[in-house]
């Protein structure tokens, strides 16, 4: 067998070297990994100028003598796994001293310098327990050990791992980076979160004077945690699932929590969003926008919410009794109009011209010049909203509304009095003892005579107080644009 070494800068030729000692040579093993490794150790590549056959050796002087086992026949073999590791170009570290032991050093409180820990003859039993305890768990000295030799391998892969190290600490930079740059993008989302931190913004989205008008009435209305007192809009009733519930006393109670995708919005923003869509009349795709969810959705949560809403609120009384109008009436009634109970007045939106000559004819107002839906509003001398009806169309005249809305069903006292415009010809509609206040008609003289003046110049300025009170209303802005009949059933 050719005894000639392939390792660069190896002189190796012969069973004997220059000093006469005996070399044995070794071929390349047959395990690819191991003989990557071989090939990587060596520093050479297979190619044009080197290719590892059969006859290609290493000698023994790039083995440790650890790697070698002498079998009983006399012959020099290698151990399993063994990679050559001793080259010309490997220099062997200098041998590093061992570090000094570290000492342990406690404060004199007494003379208050640093002495080497020694228990003192004066320290009372308690210290020399603690300080005993102190000796038992902590060393008295560290050794550090040696530096070893590493193989080019061993180096290769000491270089990788502290490479990888630089990357997870710049990923984890990275990462840091990031998560404080998610945290003040969301600081800027349009989410209640950050609304309520905003100057006057609970009038301006909601129509509350405040974010504690805003939660009081939503924990009125309780819409549950996970919105399950809502019947949500084309949902079913029989689609629930029974959850039951275990609070600390062990009394289980049980939930009922509909199937189905679980909803983006909680129940606190899905109310936020329908009130920013009745006050300042967003546009649902625009509102789709703000929240991050579909239109078809926001619809559906509106639709839902105004009707749990009328529910809720609906069974609300408003309807002030005597008592409660004499103690907030104004100076101005009490002079002449201290019988006042409750003003009243109309007003109209205007809405979508349907496609039906009747119905259009039904719903077009001669004093609006449009189609429109009428409603009935009544304050008190307070200025206080005390009534409310549903829409009607706009053909209906102040009379018919009076009799269809229910107001004449309201509780009124003896010698009460209902102020309201020339148009509600109502007395012998009101029940027994309540009067009307209306400014006087014009009678057959072409010319009001001074009496009469002043008698409409006073109720006129008392009764417009009903005018605030309906422009309130009208601010919301959901009722700027025309009300499309497909919503008639949420108007």
């Amino acid at each position: 067998m050719p005894s000639h070494c392939c390792v660069p800068q190896c002189t190796a030729r012969d069973v004997h070297g220059e000093d006469g000692e005996k070399l044995s040579f070794f071929t390349f093993p047959s395990d690819k990994t191991l003989k990557k490794k071989w090939i990587h150790a060596i520093r050479r590549e297979e190619g044009p100028n080197f290719k590892v056959r059969k006859t290609t050796v290493v000698c023994g002087r790039h083995f440790r003598e650890s790697d070698i086992k002498r079998t009983l026949a006399g012959k020099n073999m290698l151990k399993p796994g063994v990679v050559p590791s001793l080259f010309a170009w490997v220099r062997t570290s200098p041998r590093k001293r061992n570090p000094p032991k570290v000492r342990l050093f406690s404060i004199d409180k007494r003379t208050e310098r640093q002495t080497e820990k020694e228990p003192a003859q004066d320290m009372t039993i308690e210290e020399r327990e603690e300080q005993a305890f102190i000796d038992e768990i902590e060393p008295t000295s560290v050794d550090f050990g040696t530096q070893t030799d590493y193989t080019p391998y061993e180096e290769h892969l000491r270089e990788t791992i502290q490479t990888l190290n630089q990357k997870i600490e710049d990923l984890t930079l990275k990462v840091s980076h990031l998560e404080r740059k998610n945290n003040e993008l969301k600081s800027k989302l349009f989410s209640l979160e950050n609304i309520q931190n905003m100057k006057d913004s609970s009038a301006f989205y909601t129509g509350f004077s405040n974010w504690d008008s805003f939660m009081a009435i939503y924990n009125y209305l309780d819409p549950g945690e996970l919105g399950e007192n809502i019947n949500y809009w084309l949902s079913s009733n029989t689609n629930t699932e029974i959850f039951y519930y275990s609070d600390d006393s062990g009394q289980s109670e049980e939930i009922n929590l509909k199937k189905g995708r679980s909803r983006t919005l909680k129940p606190l923003d899905e109310y936020f969003l329908v009130l920013c869509r009745l006050r300042q009349g967003f546009h649902e795709d625009h509102l789709a926008h703000l929240f991050h969810i579909s239109p078809s959705t926001v619809s559906r949560i509106i639709i839902t919410w105004i009707n749990y809403m009328f529910l809720k609120l609906g069974t609300i009384n408003i309807w002030p009794t005597r008592e409660d109008v004499d103690a907030n009436m104004p100076e101005s009634f009490k002079e002449k109009y201290k019988s006042t109970r409750v003003i009243i007045d109309c007003t109209e939106v205007k809405c979508q011209m349907p496609s039906s000559l009747q119905k259009n004819s039904e719903l077009f107002s001669s004093y609006k010049n449009h189609t429109t839906l009428k409603g009935l509003v009544g304050i008190s001398p307070g200025g206080a909203i005390t009534f409310v009806s549903q829409l009607y169309t706009g053909s209906i005249s102040d009379r018919e509304i009076v009799e269809r809305s229910g107001f004449l069903d309201m509780t009124f006292d003896e010698k009460d009095s209902v102020m309201a415009d020339k148009g509600f010809t109502i007395q012998d509609l009101l029940p027994l003892g309540v009067s009307l206040n209306l400014p006087p008609f014009l009678g057959a003289s072409a010319q009001m005579d001074a009496e009469n003046v002043i008698l409409t110049q006073e109720i006129a300025s008392l009764r417009i107080h009903i005018e605030p009170a309906i422009n309130k209303i009208k601010n919301f802005h959901v009722w700027d644009r025309v009300v499309p009949l497909h919503q008639f059933d949420t108007s």
